[in-house]
């Protein structure tokens, strides 16, 4: 497919900015190219293998990946909150760290993009055909080291920082995040973001994060959805991201709840962006699909990372993350001991052989 057919949203129900286009357009470009730790075959691969796994809910086939790598793109898609520091140790052993951020990184942008193409009413984008070529060495890091997440990062435990031991993949998701959610010197702005309140915003974000169990991005979204409630003079009642008969407060609250769900699932309905459109208008009910889908990437990249949530904040938060059940989440932090489900436990033993 050329470049002019590709993400080509003629015929979608309602318009995409142009610019998202092309975000989208050098996004594949960047996936067509070879990688830091993969040829460009094998991202493709990558992406063709997260794809029929997101589909099917079955562990996918590939003739471009190992057995042992597809098990890890399953479970990335999949089950992204039960992947734990043990599994994260035994696939850096298995593949190196450069390889397992690659595939990290890849997957989830990946799944994120389609998940959009979805809720529009679109099927996923052609993949991209691979070039020629050999992994490129990544070279030296300036400031890389361990801290408190699975893999060496360069900074503070954020998203931002989550990928920089691969900095090329990094910053596609960073571009992404950066335009589908909100740039980060606007994290502390008074203004709407494309035709959402900060409070419709980070309601999307959160309903998505709890809906992927994700500890880490429900625990600060929600923080953040309180705030910006608070500024902004909502009656807010979180009830309502767990409860659909629950109103939430928020001007359109049902229906980007119902839309953010549709995006957790393995087929987004786009009759939901449609509903919503109805109540925020065309260009917001784009707006939070791009944030549903946004989230849809930087929940498994957190997940994978092992990125660490801040106690305090957990803490203050307790009542309230108690009665959402989110302190069940398996990255909760809470027990020492957990039982680790059986997928798990057999992969880590397959990538310990």
């Amino acid at each position: 497919m050329g470049g002019d057919q590709l993400f080509d949203y003629s015929g979608a129900a309602m318009p995409v900015p142009a610019d998202l286009t092309a975000l989208f357009k050098t996004t594949w470009e960047e996936l067509a190219r070879p990688g830091n730790g993969w040829t460009a075959f094998e991202k493709v691969g990558l992406a063709a293998a997260a794809r029929q796994s997101r589909a099917s809910g079955e562990k996918p086939s590939s003739q471009a990946l190992s057995g042992k790598t597809v098990d890890l793109v399953h479970l990335m898609v999949n089950a992204p909150a039960e992947i734990d520091r043990e599994l994260a140790s035994a696939a850096t052993d298995y593949l190196g760290v450069v390889r397992y951020v690659e595939l990290v990184g890849w997957v989830s942008i990946v799944i994120g993009i389609d998940v959009f193409q979805q809720l529009l009413g679109l099927e996923p984008a052609p993949l991209p055909q691979p070039s020629a070529g050999k992994p490129s060495e990544v070279g030296e890091v300036s400031s890389l080291r361990m801290r408190k997440a699975w893999v060496p990062t360069t900074g503070l435990p954020l998203p931002r920082f989550a990928l920089s031991a691969v900095p090329r993949t990094q910053r596609v998701a960073n571009l992404i995040l950066d335009r589908m959610y909100k740039p980060q010197d606007d994290r502390h702005s008074s203004r709407s973001i494309r035709g959402l309140s900060h409070t419709q915003l980070e309601l999307v974000v959160s309903t998505v994060s709890y809906g992927n169990r994700c500890f880490y991005c429900t625990l600060g979204h929600l923080t953040a959805l309180r705030a910006a409630a608070d500024r902004e003079g909502v009656t807010l009642q979180m009830g309502g991201i767990v409860d659909p008969d629950q109103d939430t407060g928020v001007k359109g609250g049902a229906q980007l709840v119902a839309m953010a769900r549709s995006a957790v699932s393995p087929r987004p309905d786009p009759s939901t962006v449609t509903n919503l459109a109805r109540e925020v208008g065309q260009p917001a009910a784009v707006t939070a699909a791009e944030v549903a889908a946004c989230f849809m990437m930087i929940n498994r990249i957190v997940e994978a990372t092992g990125q660490p949530a801040l106690t305090r904040q957990r803490e203050r938060m307790r009542p309230l993350l108690s009665d959402l059940g989110v302190l069940e989440f398996p990255h909760a932090g809470l027990t020492t001991e957990r039982e680790r489900p059986g997928m798990i436990r057999r992969v880590i033993r397959k990538l310990r052989k």
